[in-house]
């Protein structure tokens, strides 16, 4: 494996926040490279807002706002945590997952390698 991606990989799986998706493993084999998340009950922001997949119902706008600003923090931690710095971008709404545990509570994923 590049040495850069493998680091990358290191890092971001150390972080920790309850609005990033957990990093829970990779596997490296040739030149193919697979990441494994924890499992979003309810999938994308954007399933829901553009109404892709039949059991999607709209939200209600004060969720929306709840997600909005739950996404914003996790945003806020990458671009602020100690040490490094990170400059997320790619931040659109199929990179915004939804639990089904809490309320719908925004995760990020911020591995994008």
């Amino acid at each position: 494996m590049v040495w850069s991606v493998q680091s990358e990989i290191h890092f971001l799986g150390r972080l920790y926040h309850p609005n990033l998706v957990k990093l829970l493993g990779y596997c490296y084999e040739e030149t193919k490279l697979l990441l494994v998340y924890e499992y979003m009950q309810k999938g994308s922001l954007e399933n829901h807002l553009f109404g892709r997949g039949a059991a999607n119902q709209p939200l209600p706008w004060d969720l929306r706002i709840k997600i909005a600003i739950g996404a914003a923090c996790g945003l806020s931690f990458l671009h602020t945590s100690d040490g490094e710095k990170i400059i997320y971008r790619d931040f659109k709404t199929s990179n915004i997952l939804l639990d089904g545990v809490s309320q719908l509570l925004p995760i990020i994923i911020p591995y994008k390698i």
